[in-house]
């Protein structure tokens, strides 16, 4: 390769480097918050009813930050306690006789509301006005964390077919040659810059895979300790009870067929259950930025 080619090589590939480097600082920085989270809880046990907020649901890579799967643990916790129980229509009410209070405030504004209100599904609880208070006290539990890892996989590309593009026009408008073939004096080789810039773009285009997937769950780490920490909670719990409570998470007009793609899967015994996959660490692991993807998805947890 001459020394004018590789210098145009050099110059082009530093920029696609450079945009790269550029694209994990602004993740840092816009992970900086989540980073911090994730480092405090470092350590600690991890809350379930945060963690069901996080889970979003009972199977893998169920949708992050998601309500309803919180509401429905929370539920499920106040039954495994004692302090509630549901029938075969998922109705939960509130357990004769219980008068002790809960040291947690979600538990306690739901117990609050059962015993004020009567009974009622998982789907009511979040959607009637008389138990506004629980869903207050129940949003305020859910973490700080983004829910998918964010767009990068899509710049990365597009600036790997930049930089193969620019790189064949520069070369070509310096008519260099094209190493392995004819030299720069032979009037064919500016056009085999044309066809080159293909194969460059392939190979940097390759490289964006190191970016996870825009729509991957963050903080692969954090959600392995959530997953565990829902699991260790709700370890004794029966498959009646879980059943029961979950079939009655949705509208009724919504419960029949959820198990397709969009519907929500048959609920699973915790001690069955297995953590998400995991996205794959890439660029100095930046999928494990679990520094909220979550998390072990943007920063290091």
């Amino acid at each position: 390769m001459s020394e004018g080619m590789a210098w145009i090589a050099a110059v082009w590939l530093l920029a696609y480097a450079g945009f790269n480097g550029a694209l994990f600082m602004s993740l840092r920085r816009r992970t900086r918050s989540e980073r911090r989270f994730l480092k405090e809880s470092d350590g600690a046990d991890v809350d379930p009813i945060q963690a069901a907020w996080w889970l979003g649901g009972s199977w893998e890579n169920a949708p992050a930050q998601r309500e309803w799967y919180a509401a429905e643990v929370a539920v499920r916790l106040l039954i495994a306690a004692g302090d509630a129980e549901v029938d075969k229509d998922g109705r939960v009410t509130h357990t004769p006789g219980r008068s002790r209070s809960r040291a947690d405030p979600v538990l306690a504004a739901l117990v609050a509301g059962l015993r004020r209100h009567g009974s009622a599904t998982v789907f009511e609880l979040r959607t009637e006005p008389r138990f506004t208070r629980f869903r207050t006290v129940l949003a305020a539990r859910r973490a700080p964390l983004r829910e998918r890892f964010g767009r990068y996989r899509v710049p990365a590309v597009t600036a790997a077919f930049t930089v193969a593009i620019g790189m064949a026009m520069h070369a070509m408008i310096g008519r260099h040659g094209v190493p392995g073939l004819p030299g720069q004096d032979d009037p064919r080789a500016p056009g085999y810059w044309t066809f080159l810039w293909i194969p460059v773009w392939a190979v940097l285009a390759a490289l964006a895979a190191l970016w996870p997937p825009e729509m991957s769950r963050p903080w692969p780490r954090f959600t392995r300790r959530c997953r565990a920490a829902v699991s260790q909670a709700l370890a004794d719990e029966s498959f009646e009870t879980s059943f029961r409570v979950s079939q009655a998470v949705f509208a009724p007009g919504r419960r029949k067929g959820r198990s397709g793609a969009g519907g929500r899967r048959p609920p699973r015994s915790p001690r069955s259950r297995t953590g998400p996959g995991d996205v794959a660490d890439g660029i100095g692991g930046l999928a494990d930025v679990d520094t909220h993807g979550g998390g072990d998805g943007g920063g290091g947890d």
